[in-house]
């Protein structure tokens, strides 16, 4: 699984030709694209100008950041996964989980139906893959996003 983690992560990691490609608009940061994924389609769905809400948005999942990722296998199956490029780059400090360390990218992973909590997949600066829980509530990103809010209990056993 981590193998998928992986894969997903680099697939939505756009290569640096396509940053310079990227044209801001009057809200835009100067950064890529942000891209939301479609795990089922295997495919990026919509892209958004790289807004200062977003940058806000990422801000406040980041100073949630709880701890590490604890299950061996956390799923990538059945989610929408928002990748933010962060300008600038965003320090994230978790002295718990030894993490002090500027994050360039973020990818959030929402599970489609209930059950387990989002979580994130964040690239540092270093060329590190960190993976994170965190607390905020996604459902202002999921708005930006132009997605349904998540019906809990949905999950079946």
């Amino acid at each position: 699984m981590i193998r998928w983690i992986l894969c997903a992560a680099l697939l939505l990691f756009p290569f640096p030709a396509e940053a310079a490609a990227a044209q801001p608009t009057e809200q835009s940061v100067q950064a890529e694209r942000v891209e939301l994924f479609d795990t089922d389609k295997q495919q990026v769905v919509r892209t958004f100008p790289n807004s200062s809400a977003f940058q806000q948005q990422a801000q406040r999942i980041l100073d949630s950041v709880s701890g590490r990722v604890l299950d061996l296998n956390p799923s990538l199956e059945n989610a929408m996964i928002v990748k933010i490029p962060l300008a600038p780059p965003k320090r994230l400090v978790h002295q718990a989980s030894n993490l002090d360390t500027q994050i360039t990218a973020m990818f959030v992973i929402m599970p489609k139906s209930g059950g387990r909590q989002p979580w994130l997949i964040l690239h540092t600066k270093q060329e590190e893959t960190v993976v994170v829980e965190f607390s905020a509530k996604v459902d202002a990103i999921r708005e930006q996003l132009h997605l349904p809010k998540v019906e809990k209990g949905t999950r079946r056993p």
